[in-house]
């Protein structure tokens, strides 16, 4: 059930990094469509329109009967990705900043700390081609580096999240050598503390982390550019969001929803779904999308649907138990849902502590009481964890991060898709994640937002083990760790 807007894409993301990175240097030849078909795993129409993005991007020349040639290893400012021109609103470029620092410091952290061995190989060769008598260069390469380490998490969605702010291919201003020597050392100590099984210092992780601020520094001085492709350099800090959704599997991803919304109780037998102009609506999905979503749910026996008498439940969650849902047809979803909840592992702290920090106590005291609410209603229970983290995101004050936590908090739902992995009753383990939850808030009520941000995150960390466990019982995980290579990004 593989999308073919998720193979372009994904054949267009493999072959830019390869141009980019120098693998394909200007002036090189692609190999044929025929050996890049066995390559990148795909059809030759995926490739034929990967390649026609490539060219309207302006990194490719495609002659008839010649193979295409890399004749840029950036986008052209005349091509398909370079759109509606503008200086940098100072206030985007600080939104884009604030959340580089909440989202990229956690995950880069974990990255270096993820390598071990023959991992140093790239890093150690960047760094040691890093001359500070080279300003540009060495701006390039010291992105590149902090790219590896973002990569190294093997978490595609986590990579496209970073990617998405627009920091990418954008360098601090020159500075002087001194700088340069000094940011080079901070580097330098960085590795030797990660190495020998030391933590990092603070002062050294934010003078590595200045180029962030260094780059939007200039914003006043340059020009930015608002991206609309999917390689952005610096998009709109709203379009953060969208530039994650682009891939998602619509009309499977509209069916397991249904089917998460039958399995928590939300539709028993014999109630109707809404109708097809209804889902269409919902979803913002075309009609053939939603025809598409009901028919695999009749095709399992879940629902059954006829002109003028619309889409009727025919089972609850004990007759979900038994469907049987091959782990491929599912496959890309559980790889989403397990890409989110990494991340959300990675990151959920800092940013449970920044939008902590401007709860109210009257919006605590609401979400205490919804939480109490749902934790007495049958089937209901199971929406907590999701209530608590779509609170976090509902006060997070950086437009760009927000985005990103909006698809991950869409992304979470995900699970209640798979029958098998949903409980009607209250078990231990739910118990102690419901328990969890209830304490980060009355944490939060009494105004420490720190702990409150530690509390929450440790929810997100536990389920991610459990889901992680679950899906392995299931044998659902396998195929989800074949949707992409996740060593293919940084090896």
């Amino acid at each position: 059930m593989k999308n073919d807007i998720i193979q372009y894409e994904r054949a267009y993301r493999q072959l830019k990094n390869k141009i980019e990175s120098g693998i394909l240097p200007v002036g090189s030849k692609l190999p044929g469509r025929g050996a890049l078909c066995r390559e990148l795993g795909t059809s030759e129409r995926t490739v034929r329109h990967a390649l026609e993005l490539l060219e309207q991007d302006g990194f490719l020349e495609i002659t008839p009967r010649k193979r295409p040639a890399v004749i840029s290893s950036f986008p052209s400012p005349a091509g398909r990705a370079l759109q509606n021109m503008r200086k940098a609103d100072s206030a985007l470029v600080n939104d884009l900043m604030q959340t580089a620092d909440l989202l990229c410091y956690p995950v880069y952290l974990h990255g270096l700390q993820l390598c071990e061995g023959t991992d140093w190989r790239t890093p150690e060769m960047i760094l040691s081609k890093m001359d500070p008598n080279r300003p540009e260069e060495f701006w390039r390469l010291s992105s590149r580096l902090g790219r590896f380490f973002i990569a190294r998490n093997e978490n595609e969605l986590t990579l496209r999240a970073v990617d998405s702010l627009g920091f990418r291919g954008k360098e601090p201003p020159a500075g002087t050598p001194e700088e340069r020597v000094r940011y080079l050392t901070h580097i330098k100590a960085l590795f030797r503390a990660v190495k020998s099984g030391n933590a990092p210092e603070q002062e050294v992780l934010d003078a590595i982390f200045s180029q962030y601020r260094m780059i939007a520094e200039q914003a006043g001085e340059c020009q930015f550019h608002q991206l609309r492709s999917p390689c952005p350099m610096l998009a709109e800090a709203g379009g953060a969001g969208q530039q994650l959704s682009l891939t998602q599997e619509r009309y499977s991803t509209v069916c397991l929803d249904l089917l998460g919304l039958i399995a928590i109780g939300r539709y028993q037998p014999g109630d109707r779904l809404p109708t097809h102009a209804q889902l269409q609506e919902y979803y913002g999905v075309s009609r053939d999308t939603s025809v598409k979503a009901v028919r695999m749910l009749q095709d399992w026996g879940v629902v059954t649907a006829a002109p003028r008498r619309g889409i009727s439940v025919m089972m609850d969650l004990a007759g979900l138990k038994s469907v049987h849902i091959t782990p491929e047809s599912i496959a890309c979803h559980v790889r989403r849902y397990l890409d989110s909840l990494d991340l959300l592992s990675l990151t959920a702290e800092r940013v449970a502590a920044h939008a902590g920090a401007s709860v109210s106590s009257q919006e605590a005291e609401r979400l205490q009481a919804s939480i109490l609410r749902q934790r007495e209603q049958a089937c209901e229970h199971q929406l907590i964890p999701r209530t608590l983290l779509d609170f976090i995101t509902e006060h997070i004050r950086y437009d760009a991060l927000r985005s990103i936590y909006e698809i991950l908090a869409r992304n979470f739902s995900i699970g209640r898709g798979i029958p098998k992995l949903v409980s009607p009753d209250i078990n231990p383990q739910n118990s102690e994640i419901y328990q969890q939850c209830i304490k980060a808030v009355s944490i939060l009520l009494s105004g420490n937002a720190s702990m409150f941000a530690k509390t929450a995150a440790e929810v997100y960390d536990q389920i991610r083990s459990l889901v992680i466990t679950e899906c392995e019982k299931l044998g659902y995980l396998d195929a989800a760790m074949q949707v992409y290579d996740g060593r293919a990004l940084w090896h």
